[in-house]
């Protein structure tokens, strides 16, 4: 795992569980040291759209916009940022596969495992 790559990177993290939320950012942001919040996926949006960024972790299921719809979004404006989604499915799960062909480029399962996560941002980016 390259830390030193992953340390440069400006992050936008979508999530609207707060507790999930706080404990992931809090982990994360000890190594990845440009995080940016969303609450939903709107506001994921308009941070997409006013900032420049390396990498999107979103989770699926929002309020106001989800993690789909903001996707396909990001998409039709950056076709080629690495987009990671946190998941309760598991990879046999249709939804899963939909997000594949949209174009996410990988999944992590909920509760999230920090070090997972990093592993999963790491191969996102190499790709």
């Amino acid at each position: 795992m390259n830390i030193e790559l992953i340390k440069t990177l400006k992050v936008l993290y979508v999530e609207d569980e707060i507790a999930l939320r706080d404990i992931t950012s809090s982990s994360i942001e000890s190594i990845i040291t440009k995080l940016v919040v969303a609450d939903n996926g709107k506001e994921g949006l308009e941070k997409f759209k006013n900032e420049e960024f390396d990498l999107v972790i979103t989770d699926l299921s929002m309020p106001v916009m989800d993690g789909l719809t903001m996707i396909k979004e990001i998409r039709k404006i950056n076709t080629t940022i690495p987009i990671v989604v946190t998941t309760a499915f598991g990879s046999q799960n249709e939804e899963v596969e939909t997000l594949r062909d949209i174009g996410m480029n990988a999944y992590v399962m909920k509760p999230v495992d920090v070090m997972k996560l990093l592993e999963t941002i790491d191969e996102s980016i190499s790709q």
